[in-house]
């Protein structure tokens, strides 16, 4: 679901950063039929399934995630949410910030 160097990345941002949101949004997942969004801002060194990200879907919000439940949603059609390969990493503090003012 996502490479070895976006893990690493991710991992560097447990903790403090991810909840204090003074880090990158590293990645974007979309379901294409509605507006649900998620940006992975952080992964658990020590369980790499856990997950902190913004989730944007009737509000934002800071939460903590496993990439297996990531993996396993699926839309009304049943597609599964796709990654954001044109996505560029945004200060979360910022993102939060934006996704937050269009609601």
């Amino acid at each position: 679901m996502i490479t070895k160097t976006q893990s690493d990345r991710l991992k560097d941002n447990w903790g403090a950063p991810a909840e204090a949101l003074a880090c990158y949004a590293l990645i974007r997942f979309f379901d294409p039929l509605s507006p649900w969004e998620c940006y992975l801002l952080a992964q658990n060194p020590d369980d790499e399934d856990e997950i902190a990200c913004l989730i944007k879907g009737f509000f934002v919000e800071l939460s903590h995630w496993r990439l297996s439940e990531l993996a396993n949603r699926y839309n009304a059609a049943g597609e599964p949410i796709q990654i954001d390969n044109h996505y560029r990493p945004r200060r979360a503090a910022e993102l939060f910030k934006q996704l937050s003012e269009v609601l």
